[in-house]
């Protein structure tokens, strides 16, 4: 085990910090997930046509940070014409040396008889984290409220929550603002 330590200015390039030090300040500080009270916390919803709204919203996921500051409209691809399909919108994180940036998307399903929502990436250097998944139907050339199931604030992408303090418990601390007189 090491000792690590943070952060002095450098003086002739002898203090050298990358992104993960630096955001690992906030390691057991917050967990991984969508700010509940910010925004709308990307919500996903109808837009018009084959479109869905992706609201406001700000997330903290593999040491990097993630803000949507209004509205994005973002486009369904065609509906096939006699099966059905599920696809995901989600908050795609990409740490790898070529991209290295995040991003809000649309993963296209397989369409079928029975469809399932497409599987995620979840590698050392990608992950996806879905916002919600939207249903295709056959031959539809509209996308609407019923047909989107918000998945933020489940274990597919969780709200970010903020450790107890003390005792240990694991559960996430409930902050109260008390007035005094």
């Amino acid at each position: 085990m090491a000792i690590t330590f943070g952060f002095y200015n450098s003086v002739g390039g002898d203090r050298v910090y990358n992104a993960v030090q630096m955001s690992s300040f906030f390691d057991g500080v917050l967990t991984d997930g969508v700010f509940e009270a910010i925004g709308t916390s990307f919500v996903v919803r109808q837009s018009s046509g084959m479109n869905v709204i992706i609201g406001a919203g700000r997330a903290w996921f593999d040491h990097t940070w993630t803000v949507n500051d209004a509205d994005l409209v973002l486009g369904i691809g065609d509906a096939h014409p006699t099966l059905l399909r599920i696809d995901v919108a989600v908050i795609d994180v990409d740490a790898s040396n070529a991209v290295r940036s995040n991003s809000v998307k649309i993963i296209a399903g397989t369409p079928a008889s029975s469809p399932v929502p497409p599987d995620l990436i979840d590698t050392e250097e990608k992950h996806q984290y879905s916002l919600a998944q939207i249903y295709v139907g056959a031959g539809v050339t509209s996308i609407y409220t019923a047909d989107i199931t918000n998945t933020v604030g489940t274990y597919l992408c969780p709200f970010v929550t903020v450790p107890m303090a003390g005792g240990g418990g694991g559960g996430a601390a409930v902050l109260e603002t008390q007035v005094f007189s």
